[in-house]
């Protein structure tokens, strides 16, 4: 049974002057122990979508089950009861500035009704998992952007959550806190087994930590799947966008034919290229390549312009193909 299961969810803002669908139809399952990524552009509806796994937001129609429970037939107090079981981190920290961080770190507990002496040691704990223990008598205002979103995790954690849910937990930082952050995450979800949601707009920090993905695209769940399974076979044109953008695919190159190579395991250390030139006398222009860790694999992808002779085309593609490679027209024509 999965831990979180979203059927036939939608939500509609209505408005005096218009109506504006958030979310349409949108079926969704994620189970014990996985790192959920949920990715769309900005404006495709994600954060509504994870306010609605919690009734921050309430849906307009369908059902969010959480661990078996129906979330809209719930009591206002099971409802808080049940919010215990999945905390929230957010893209702006949302510390309290007149605590310390002790005291950002309790606030959760002491609102749950915990004894203070039990309070205390989990504090203790969560300071140690975060590493902030030398941090611990500061306050926001002294702490890096990396070092209060540690503050917030470690507050979210100290309930002993089933189920973290980030909103777009990592956009404030730069590059190297994000990874930190991001390894930090993975770390709870091996070690605690909590399953956790992270809602982004970039495809570096789904495919650094999540296991399964979910692509919003204007409202509608347009495509989900391993990780593995959508990065190396987008069938969505969202997909396709957030997968190829760093790629320079849309930058206006698109008038000669450009096809997408991606490749796994050994086939990455096979001169490919260079076995394409010598061989059939076909030169191409390497607009966009990388290696990349999906899942634990190596992954890599090339995008390749090809020569305008149509004949010289058709002879790359076939001997890349033959090479066991998958290749993919850039604008969307799978081969």
């Amino acid at each position: 049974m999965a831990l979180i299961e979203l059927r036939h969810l939608t939500k509609t803002f209505r408005g005096k002057m218009q109506t504006v669908e958030a979310l349409r139809d949108i079926n969704l399952s994620i189970h014990q122990g996985e790192i959920y990524g949920i990715i769309g552009m900005s404006g495709a509806g994600k954060s509504t979508l994870v306010r609605c796994i919690n009734f921050l937001e309430k849906p307009t129609g369908g059902q969010v089950i959480i661990d078996g429970k129906d979330l809209a037939t719930l009591t206002p107090k099971a409802l808080r009861a049940l919010r215990q079981d999945v905390s929230m981190i957010f893209q702006h920290f949302n510390l309290l500035q007149q605590r310390d961080v002790r005291g950002n770190i309790a606030f959760a507990m002491e609102i749950a009704g915990m004894k203070k002496a039990d309070i205390e040691r989990r504090v203790d704990e969560m300071l140690e998992i975060v590493g902030l223990t030398d941090r611990q008598h500061n306050y926001p205002s002294q702490l890096s952007g990396g070092q209060q979103q540690r503050v917030a995790i470690a507050r979210a954690l100290s309930t002993n959550p089933k189920i973290i849910l980030c909103d777009e937990a990592t956009s404030a930082l730069d590059p190297q806190t994000t990874t930190s952050i991001l390894n930090l995450l993975r770390e709870i979800n091996q070690k605690m087994g909590i399953t956790i949601v992270i809602i982004t707009h970039e495809m570096s920090v789904v495919e650094s930590v999540c296991t399964h993905v979910a692509i919003v695209d204007n409202g509608d769940l347009v495509e989900n799947g391993t990780v593995e399974q959508v990065f190396s076979q987008p069938k969505s044109e969202a997909a396709r966008k957030l997968i190829f953008r760093k790629a320079g695919a849309d930058a206006g190159v698109m008038g000669d034919r450009m096809i997408r190579i991606v490749f796994e395991g050994n086939a990455s250390s096979e001169p490919i290229i260079a076995g394409l030139v010598m061989e059939c006398h076909v030169a191409v222009n390497i607009m966009y390549a990388d290696t990349r860790d999906v899942g634990g694999k190596a992954f890599g992808q090339m995008i390749l312009q090809l020569p305008e002779d149509h004949l010289q085309q058709e002879k790359a593609i076939y001997y890349l193909q033959n090479k066991n490679l998958r290749v993919e027209e850039v604008n969307g024509h799978a081969h």
